[in-house]
């Protein structure tokens, strides 16, 4: 693209500024003889009427002063001049491109998405359910998870027709809850948490690897990885794995235990860290969580705080957003929205930021509990921060070139305008 043609145009833009200096000096040379010239017939004519003892009456009119201008021209142009414009023009052009800088009506917005997404973490995200912790902390439980974990069943905490139809229809090889020997920690209240066909995002590879093979896929409390046959399924059913696999989830969304959080289960790998009183590893804990609430449908309850950020920042920036001129460059439009994208990845990461801080608050509150922790915040928290460095450390050299061009231009136009 031109604009980024920039050496090129430099060269040519310094070979025409030779010729300009070289055409002045020209000038410069021919005025200085012709008023050399002047100068000795002056001298003659004056020299003649002192003959004849007469004084030259022409003499008011001998101007042969040098050329104001072509004098101004040469003044400005000096020998150093084009060091002093290659190194004006290098050092514009690698000056580094600062991030947008956030007005004080975006730092309130900031500000205030999170805040309003701790409230929403602290008085209603809450904990998954109400618990006595370490025997002596009463804490009250989420109302919005009590919600959720109504939705599918009856009074009497029974599947719905529908929900019971798919888990009768969509039997699968590796919903084995009893325990064959072998499995550490492994029962019928963290099955689906060990069992990776269970996983509601990773479960796609491995329950439908299990179903085409008849077995369950497990990593038990000690984190030891177990393969264990179970049973077929016929070979026509096996053709729809996918689809088995997905109906089978949502048949156990909305049992008592739920489907955990995706991903939860590979924490049993962790077996370190301690943690608590007790002094539990970290996937200690992540399993004690599970199997107290702590599962997909708190996860959704959790993730309102990072949507409100989400919606209130986004919705900020549509409305804030420089309008771009459709009459400008393209590479001038490109940059607009470059900046505009930069800003809202600055804004969301700083938003997500103080939510996350809010939430370190909320998990003291909690004396400690792990089940304050806002696994899905501090995800997003994570995404942003990627994001956020990754604008930090952008290759800026296009933005370089595009931002100084008019500068540059205004340059050239003045050096060609002596």
């Amino acid at each position: 693209m031109d604009f980024l043609d920039f050496e090129n145009e430099l060269k040519d833009q310094i070979i025409r500024l030779n010729q300009l200096i070289s055409n002045t000096d020209s000038l410069s040379g021919q005025i200085s003889k012709t008023n050399s010239d002047i100068k000795n017939l002056k001298d003659k004519v004056d020299h003649l009427y002192k003959k004849i003892g007469k004084n030259n009456p022409y003499e008011a009119n001998f101007n042969f002063g040098t050329n104001p201008e072509i004098n101004s021209l040469n003044n400005l142009i000096d020998e150093n001049l084009i060091e002093k414009v290659e190194k004006d023009i290098s050092k514009e052009v690698s000056r580094k491109v600062k991030m947008p800088e956030l007005s004080l009506l975006d730092i309130l917005v900031v500000g205030t998405a999170g805040v309003i997404a701790s409230a929403i973490d602290i008085l209603i995200v809450k904990i998954p359910k109400d618990i006595n912790y370490l025997y002596k902390f009463q804490q009250e439980g989420s109302s919005l998870t009590k919600w959720l974990r109504n939705l599918g069943v009856d009074e009497d905490g029974n599947l719905s027709p529908f929900l019971k139809s798919l888990e009768e229809r969509a039997k699968v090889p590796y919903d084995m809850s009893i325990n064959p020997g072998g499995l550490n920690n492994f029962y019928p209240g963290n099955h689906r948490m060990l069992s990776l066909g269970h996983d509601p995002l990773f479960g796609l590879i491995f329950g439908v690897i299990d179903i085409l093979n008849g077995q369950v896929s497990v990593i038990d409390g000690k984190g030891i990885p177990h393969v264990i046959s179970t049973f077929d399924l016929p070979t026509q059913d096996k053709i729809f794995a996918p689809v088995i696999w997905l109906l089978h989830i949502i048949s156990d969304i909305c049992t008592s235990r739920g489907i955990p959080i995706p991903g939860w289960g590979f924490t049993q790998l962790l077996q370190i860290g301690e943690f608590g009183e007790k002094n539990r590893t970290i996937a200690e804990l992540t399993r004690w969580m599970y199997e107290n609430g702590y599962d997909l449908r708190h996860f959704l309850t959790m993730s309102t705080v990072p949507a409100v950020i989400e919606i209130i920042v986004r919705l900020y920036h549509i409305l804030s957003i420089d309008k771009i001129d459709k009459s400008l460059p393209l590479s001038q439009k490109e940059i607009i929205k470059i900046r505009n994208d930069i800003k809202l990845t600055k804004m969301l990461f700083y938003a997500h930021s103080i939510a996350s801080a809010g939430n370190v608050v909320k998990i003291a509150f909690y004396h400690g509990n792990p089940m304050a922790i806002n696994i899905s915040q501090w995800l997003m928290l994570f995404k942003r921060g990627v994001e956020f460095t990754k604008v930090a450390l952008r290759n800026d050299n296009y933005e370089k070139i595009v931002r100084n061009r008019e500068k540059i231009n205004k340059k050239w136009e003045e050096l060609e305008n002596y």
